[in-house]
């Protein structure tokens, strides 16, 4: 897949989320490209590893009602869509309320970035990509024509100096997420990589519409920055971040719901690692063979990637879901890479196997991107293994238990004993031995 990019659109979706200390250090925001050198980052997996995801996924689980068995027709129940509807649920589009401060930021760079251009004889930002970056299609109907009165002899971006006039567009959307827990959330690191704007972020459930496309007004829930009461976890590398809501809406008419959680259930993180295979060929197939591994492909024929199913709110639009064109193409030790559409806002997607188990934390795309950088040749999407955030949560725990002082935040409990007691109600570990996740909350409380 091909996508024509003007440079500002790229310097602008690369950048423009994130603090300014940040900008030169990191090359993907929002499901925005990774580049060719990124993939020399990437560990392979191990190769028993590999066998096992490959025989799991042959072995039919009499008790599942979707079985989808790898090398298969792809036929599945009616209830497939039920299934995918309640797990739709769970998952949120993720806006924020800039702080002044931070408008200050965006204001700069833009600013800098337009006088770039401009000594390079470059256009400026236009009305369409300042509408886009800022995601105005999802506003009352012509918002965009209101904000920009008068351009006459003026770049589209000095509307946005304005603090008064900024604030209309707030808040504004920056990804998407997912409930792991009654009150816990997951997204990307990209999205919330620190405490610090936490008080800024509310995630929206329910920003969908209905099979008539009337807009269903969506129910918002601040993150809980209480150090007691609060939670918040984050790993770059994985490009993750576990955070915890408030328990009850932003609107008090809505106080009645209580915990998003118990409303809007939740998807369980799962460390189980072969819930999903991905593309094997002969060659691959005889090689594992000669190294000493017993493989129950039958006949030793080719086979696909098997397909996952993405919910997401790309671009901060209302709720989507990719059902189609959408196979595996590798597995890495930490990360997954797939056929699918995404865009910016989709960081932080819930992605599924055909059983609608939760398998990778969507967080990016990989591109090849040609020396006049108008290009971006998409070869694949990209998401962190379920498996491998549950793992480094345990190992979070062990880290807090053996270094007390870092382990202690004040007047909270210990950072371990938290990660912990999520991990003891809310996730799949393999101590657990668990076959079955649970799409709706179980009775205990946090």
């Amino acid at each position: 897949m091909s996508i024509n990019i003007t440079q500002s659109r790229s310097k602008i979706l690369y950048n423009w989320f994130l603090p300014t200390r940040l900008f030169k250090k990191r090359l993907k925001v929002s499901s925005i490209p990774i580049n060719n050198e990124q993939k020399q980052l990437l560990e392979s997996i191990d190769p028993g590893d590999l066998v096992e995801i490959i025989n799991s996924r042959f072995d039919v689980n009499p008790t599942s009602r979707i079985n989808a068995v790898f090398g298969n027709p792809d036929f599945l129940p009616f209830s497939f869509l039920e299934l995918g509807v309640r797990r739709g649920a769970a998952v949120c589009r993720i806006v924020r309320n800039f702080s002044e401060p931070f408008r200050q930021e965006i204001v700069n760079i833009v600013s800098e970035f337009e006088q770039e251009l401009k000594n390079n004889n470059q256009d400026i930002l236009t009305k369409q990509e300042i509408e886009e970056i800022f995601s105005m299609s999802e506003k009352e109907q012509d918002f965009g024509d209101d904000f920009f009165p008068n351009l006459a002899g003026a770049s589209p971006s000095n509307m946005l100096q304005d603090p008064e006039r900024f604030k209309k567009l707030l808040p504004i959307p920056i990804g998407t997420g997912f409930l792991v827990g009654n009150s816990y959330l997951i997204t990307n690191h990209h999205v919330i990589p620190d405490r610090e704007i936490c008080h800024e972020i509310i995630a929206e459930f329910g920003y969908d519409q209905d099979g008539l496309g009337r807009k269903i007004p969506p129910i918002g829930y601040k993150l809980d920055t209480n150090l007691e009461t609060g939670f918040f976890e984050t790993n770059e590398n994985l490009d993750y971040t576990l955070v915890k809501l408030q328990n009850q809406p932003v609107d008090p008419d809505f106080s009645i719901l209580g915990r998003a959680g118990d409303r809007f259930g939740w998807i369980t993180l799962d460390e189980n690692p072969t819930r999903i295979a991905p593309p094997v060929d002969e060659t691959k197939i005889e090689n594992l063979k000669l190294a000493g591994f017993d493989i129950k492909i039958p006949q030793s024929k080719s086979l696909e990637g098997e397909p996952v199913n993405i919910i997401q709110h790309p671009k901060g639009k209302r709720k989507q879901v990719i059902l189609s064109s959408n196979r595996v193409t590798e597995i890495y030790k930490q990360f997954i890479r797939y056929q699918a559409d995404a865009d910016f806002s989709s960081s932080g997607s819930p992605v599924f196997n055909q059983q609608w188990q939760l398998v990778a934390l969507h967080h990016a795309a990989v591109a090849d991107i040609n020396d006049s950088k108008t290009m971006f040749e998409i070869t694949a999407e990209e998401g962190v293994r379920t498996c491998e955030i549950v793992k480094d949560l345990k190992a979070k725990t062990e880290q807090y238990k053996a270094d007390p002082d870092l382990s202690v935040q004040q007047k909270s409990e210990p950072r371990s004993k938290k990660i912990q007691t999520f991990l003891d109600i809310f996730v799949d570990t393999v101590e657990k031995k668990a076959e079955t996740n649970y799409t709706y909350p179980v009775p205990t409380s946090t």
